[in-house]
């Protein structure tokens, strides 16, 4: 009897412990909770990557990829340049959504509790005194409502494709010459 109370206790944590993580997962606290960053609140966007490079070639046999470094099967390549591809890609939309002039603003992959972020990175640069000596064309809020809070980015290689859910965040950092 106390080996079925101790198994169904160990289920049951299990369970709380994987659907716990799932749904952080889903919503990507971890953004949150990394203090420097926020969640981007614009409609989600999607990107499609059709690699043609004669460098990178795809082995239907193995279901690998190789590349000028290596080889690697193909769902970790196309995660990886999936991702890649997204942060390539998110300026262009956050410019063609705001329908104006759009510098000042840098963007990036940063790695958190699950996973991988494409950040658009919001910088104020000051000199030695404290002056402002460049900053974006577009407010913080403004870039928070216009980023895509998803880039669903699709990557395609000799017929086979993988299409991965890359969530972004917006983060401000000021920096001063010294």
């Amino acid at each position: 009897m106390e080996r079925r109370r101790y198994l169904a206790a160990l289920g049951g944590s299990v369970a709380t412990l994987v659907g716990g993580t799932a749904a952080a997962n889903a919503t990507r606290v971890d953004i949150t909770l990394d203090g420097r960053l926020h969640r981007a609140d614009g409609d989600p966007a999607a990107t499609t990557k059709t690699v043609t490079d004669s460098a990178v070639e795809y082995d239907p046999d193995s279901g690998r990829v190789r590349t000028d470094h290596g080889t690697e099967p193909f769902d970790a390549w196309a995660r990886r340049t999936a991702i890649e591809h997204a942060a390539e890609t998110v300026l262009s939309v956050v410019d063609r959504r705001l329908d104006e002039d759009l510098s000042g603003v840098g963007r990036g992959i940063r790695s958190l509790l699950f996973g991988l972020v494409v950040t658009v990175d919001h910088t104020v640069t000051r000199n030695r005194d404290g002056e402002v000596v460049g900053e974006p064309t577009v407010p913080m809020e403004q870039l928070l409502a216009t980023a895509p809070r998803t880039m669903r980015a699709t990557v395609e290689l000799d017929g086979r494709s993988l299409e991965r859910p890359v969530p972004v965040g917006v983060g401000h950092s000021e920096t001063q010459y010294l």
